[in-house]
């Protein structure tokens, strides 16, 4: 009998579609650990273009039989022509122009360069700089004909990729996400601090051609660079574009990007910039190139990630209208032993290693679903600077000890602007909300009975990732569309 995949494995399948694991690999362990391919295919969403079982007895087999090593040999044989039609595509697109949010881009036909406001807080510059500091050693350049002039680069720099720092590592997982292209097609961020008289002269980041055998055996060209300001400098240190006309000041926290090939994928001399000596005080900064070649998908971002944001943030925490939370808790109390079996679709919300049921639902009046609308419009409206139309009022959810949500993110088409109330809980501690603002920094929402939480659900992961340790935590969701956008 063909095994049927399990809760345990679809949550798997899950956690893994919502990392951006390659969906062919997947199948091949599904397929390996014997699931039916009907049912593989069914909760995967997926299968491969070629087929991977035995053709002429369409048996699923043990790893160990013969059958079985020659559909391993062809699934091998397929992931390399799969990667290599990847490498293909990968290098044809990696020099045209990406999604990023929150940015301006310079009205110049030139380059493409983006100049990002507020990307690292000040605490997480300091702590970048201390970290820095630690490590540093002459800077170094790819020589190309200046090999002979020593001040033609006089920094020193941190290769913060090679320090086992969970700051390092969070900064390094947050740039990948927010410019949008998979971690494995970059290099390691290096820090690098000028002192007075440090400089850093005209030069462009991608390789030339006689320095393409060196330094693109492993990743190929350079693509996109991604530059981070950690400091104030009392005078000098500007960044020149100098073809472009444009100069940056260094802003603590601001960051610049700009793609260092052309439409034709070659190198963009136009990118050749320069860091200005610095006269007084001191300069420091992380950089962090991206490269063409690996394996797999090069860009990451989803629709939803690709949605325009609306606020600064992403969510703000509030009250709720007194009179309207009494309303909502008083209907709680009254019907909670009228709750109902919910259905949730995508299985992210689960009791790990259970069978019980995570959630139940009290419907609400159609009365109370409108008062809520109608209440939270205004408020919803003013934070969010849209004219917004209502579109779902749920429940509400109870959820039940031991549940836990998967972050995710909500539906693109209805769910743009949202709030959560907190109706009631009985917790024995408290159970926040994880949500990734716009520059994909992780925080932590406690929300109290009568509190609210507005955030932009389609765009903003978003979870309860660790179990509920208490009976119960009532919550309503209410969502609104952009009206301009229905």
């Amino acid at each position: 009998m063909k095994k049927r995949i399990t809760k345990d494995w679809k949550d798997w399948i899950k956690l893994n579609q919502d990392r951006g694991c390659d969906l062919d690999e997947m199948y091949g362990i599904l397929l390996k650990e014997g699931f039916d391919p009907l049912d593989i295919k069914k909760s995967l969403g997926h299968e491969p273009v070629i087929d991977l079982r035995e053709k002429e007895n369409n048996l699923i087999l043990n790893p160990k039989t013969t059958v079985f090593k020659k559909i391993k040999k062809l699934y091998g044989e397929y992931k390399i022509v799969r990667n290599r039609l990847l490498k293909e595509k990968n290098l044809e697109s990696s020099h045209n122009t990406i999604y990023i949010d929150q940015s301006y881009q310079l009205e110049t036909s030139l380059a493409e360069i983006y100049s990002i406001d507020n990307f690292l807080n000040k605490k997480e510059c300091e702590e970048l700089i201390a970290v820095i500091k630690t490590r540093l050693k002459p800077s170094t350049i790819a020589t190309s004909g200046i090999e002979n002039d020593k001040y033609f680069r006089t920094s020193k720099t941190c290769d913060l990729g090679n320090l086992e720092s969970p700051v390092i590592t969070e900064i390094d997982r947050r740039i990948c996400e927010f410019i949008g292209i998979e971690q494995k097609f970059s290099e390691m961020i290096q820090g690098q601090f000028y002192e007075i008289g440090d400089e850093f002269k005209a030069h462009t980041d991608f390789f030339e051609k006689d320095q393409m055998k060196s330094f693109t055996k492993k990743g190929g060209q350079r693509t996109y660079t991604f530059m981070v300001y950690l400091n104030e400098v009392e005078e000098g240190g500007e960044t020149e574009f100098i073809n472009i006309n444009h100069t940056f000041i260094p802003k603590q926290g601001s960051a610049i990007s700009w793609n260092n090939l052309t439409k034709e994928g070659t190198g963009n001399h136009n990118t050749i910039h320069q860091a200005h000596p610095v006269t007084k005080g001191s300069k420091a900064i992380i950089t962090k190139w991206f490269r063409q070649e690996s394996n797999g998908e090069m860009f990451k971002k989803t629709t939803n990630s690709r949605i325009k944001s609306y606020t600064k943030e992403g969510f703000k925490k509030t009250k709720l209208d007194n009179a309207l939370f009494k309303e909502v808790l008083e209907f709680y109390l009254k019907n909670r032993l009228k709750d109902k079996s919910e259905y949730i679709e995508g299985d992210f919300v689960f009791i790990p290693e259970s069978r019980k049921e995570a959630t139940r639902i009290i419907e609400l009046s159609k009365e109370l679903k409108e008062k809520i609308h109608i209440s939270l419009q205004k408020p919803l409206e003013d934070w969010s600077n849209l004219i917004l139309e209502p579109t779902f009022v749920y429940g509400i959810r109870v959820y039940q000890e031991g549940s836990l949500l998967i972050p995710h993110r909500d539906r693109e088409n209805t769910h743009i602007i949202s709030a959560i109330i907190n109706v009631a809980q009985e917790v024995e501690e408290e159970w926040p909300l994880i949500i990734e603002d716009h520059f994909y920094r992780k925080h932590e929402v406690v929300l109290k009975p009568g509190e609210v939480i507005y955030y932009e659900s389609s765009k903003l992961l978003h979870g309860r990732p660790i179990p509920l340790k208490g009976k119960s935590f009532a919550n309503v969701f209410c969502h609104f569309m952009p009206k301009d956008e229905l």
